[in-house]
């Protein structure tokens, strides 16, 4: 054999391997999800691909169905829908949560300052001689109806 060939046969080993080793992870994956769902039992705490988060209230596997109570409303859902909840932390740490209300405090005094002021009793409106509309053109036109009838009626 020349090198040429050994080269060849050496990408060849390297290309198949990177493509098996994905499918790999994403088969045990695949394991891990149905052993989880296999085990859920009623009070285990589920959320959907959609995005539903929820309690199991029972499980049917002869259906592929599980049953799911949130907000006080019960429903069936196909069993593959059902993923792993996220894991939220039981607290915000203090330093975080108080950045967060200053950044919004600061926001909301931005607005505020950017906000025309309108005294009581004003109006705001907004007037563009670019482009004059329809109504416009007849408003004029009964303004000079009105000019007219009162001249004639002097």
């Amino acid at each position: 054999m020349d090198t040429g060939s050994i080269v060849l046969l050496v990408a060849l080993v390297i290309m198949a391997v990177m493509m098996l080793a994905p499918a790999k992870k994403q088969n045990e994956a695949i394991k891990r999800r149905e052993e989880w769902r296999d085990n859920l039992k009623p009070g285990d705490k589920v959320a959907t691909q959609s995005g539903l988060l929820a309690e199991v209230v029972e499980v049917l596997p002869e259906y592929d169905e599980i049953v799911l109570k949130s907000e006080d409303t019960v429903s069936r859902w196909r069993l593959v829908s059902v993923i792993e909840p996220p894991i939220r932390p039981d607290e915000v740490p203090a330093d975080e949560g108080e950045k967060d209300s200053e950044d919004n405090d600061a926001d909301d005094a931005d607005s505020q300052e950017d906000a025309p002021q309108i005294e009581a009793g004003e109006s705001e409106t907004v007037e563009s001689d670019e482009n004059p509309s329809e109504d416009d053109a007849d408003d004029a036109d009964a303004d000079e109806a009105e000019t007219e009838d009162a001249d004639s009626n002097k």
